[in-house]
């Protein structure tokens, strides 16, 4: 039986979301208009919430998000101005007068849960409806799962692993050739469905290397170090490796052609530095086999070793 999902709530948080459809696991129910109607509807649902989701990714027979949870509530206008973007005039509005309302629905507005949930609901009843022959019932197999990903290096690798999902699928050969995760929306439309999003993220990550950078400028640091990942898994020389990310930030092509599914992204629940993954773990299970248990090393070829995974793995997923 799966764990409980992962919850941090002391904390802004960021989490890499993920769930996969009921069934065996070359059933693929999701072709290019089902994957295409859950974009915009993650993008309709994050109207209402205030995570600030920065990637997603919708599979043939599952999904990935990257979202950063917010430490506060919002406060009542935003509660109030994101309810209204949301419902419009298709619902009564709420009793504004009630603290209690407006703290229920803030607390909902920055929950993981709810937003994966109401993500999943919309999605289950628009694909049932729109089956051939009416379908009914459960489309996901069960709850999603959630890692915890620490701000720094944890968040900028966790980003890469899910927008390289279809290379590893062989699906594509660049990741910025499939228009179903928002790197490849970016470069087809030129506009990321979650941009500021992004950008806001990537800038606290990189630091004064951002400080006086474009957005574009921002964005393209992540692309290049994409590259360069890949670059190294196929074992090319220190010189190409580098030619591959110079070539990848100016905006040219590289191909990818490697990319291994790496369990503790998706089955982990914890991932960063070792002194963040013992303190968030010690906090959310017991502090005392969480200091007994050895850390495992997020690393394969081309990761920063200094990664490190508390991990719960159920060998039978």
């Amino acid at each position: 039986m799966r764990g409980a999902r992962i919850r941090y709530d002391r904390e802004r948080c960021y989490y890499h979301l993920m769930n996969r459809v009921a069934g065996e696991p070359d059933y693929l129910p999701f072709g290019d208009v089902e994957k295409e109607h859950f974009l915009q509807l993650v993008q309709q649902v994050s109207t209402f919430y205030s995570l600030d989701v920065l990637s997603v990714v919708a599979m043939s027979n599952h999904y990935h998000i990257v979202c950063a949870a917010p430490a506060d509530m919002p406060c009542e206008e935003e509660v109030q101005a994101r309810w209204r973007a949301y419902y419009g005039d298709k619902h009564a509005e709420p009793n504004w007068s009630d603290k209690s309302v407006i703290d229920a629905l803030g607390a909902r507005m920055r929950d993981v849960s709810s937003f994966c949930k109401d993500v999943q609901q919309r999605f289950t009843s628009w694909f049932n409806r729109t089956r051939p022959r009416r379908r009914r019932g459960t489309l996901w197999a069960d709850r999603f799962k959630s890692v915890i990903l620490e701000g720094q290096t944890a968040l900028w690798e966790g980003l890469k692993y899910v927008e390289m999902n279809p290379v590893r699928a062989g699906l594509c050969s660049d990741p910025r050739d499939y228009r179903f995760g928002t790197w490849g929306r970016m470069v087809g439309s030129g506009v990321h469905p979650f941009a500021a999003n992004l950008v806001r993220h990537l800038r606290q990550y990189l630091g004064e290397r951002a400080q006086d950078a474009t957005d574009g400028a921002v964005i393209a640091e992540l692309c290049s170090d994409m590259a360069r990942v890949i670059a190294a898994e196929q074992g090319l020389s220190s010189e190409e490796i580098f030619a591959a990310a110079e070539e990848a930030k100016t905006g040219d092509g590289f191909v990818l052609t490697v990319g291994r599914r790496v369990r503790y992204w998706s089955d982990g629940a914890v991932i960063g530095s070792k002194l963040f993954v013992r303190r968030i773990a010690g906090e959310l299970f017991d502090p005392e086999r969480v200091a007994k248990k050895r850390l495992s090393v997020a690393h394969t070829r081309g990761d920063p070793a200094d990664l490190c995974a508390y991990r719960r793995l159920n060998p039978s997923l």
